[in-house]
């Protein structure tokens, strides 16, 4: 393996563990506010199937009055 294998090899590693990370803060994040929103009444949502059979969610957000 020459340098140039290796050195791609650490920064895809590098990357991955980059990308781990700032996903999964976003993705708890993010629950966080969806959790937020739906107690405050600003996010309402109801689920129903479709014509296949399968669950279907529609959510709808609506604006924050101050």
């Amino acid at each position: 393996m020459n340098e140039l294998h290796l050195v791609s090899a650490v920064w895809i590693v590098i990357g991955a563990i980059v990308i781990y990370f700032v996903d999964k803060r976003a993705y708890r994040e993010g629950l966080t506010d969806a959790v937020l929103m739906h107690n405050r009444g600003e996010l309402t949502y109801f689920s129903y199937y479709d014509d296949n059979g399968e669950e279907m969610v529609e959510i709808e957000v609506n604006k924050r009055e101050k």
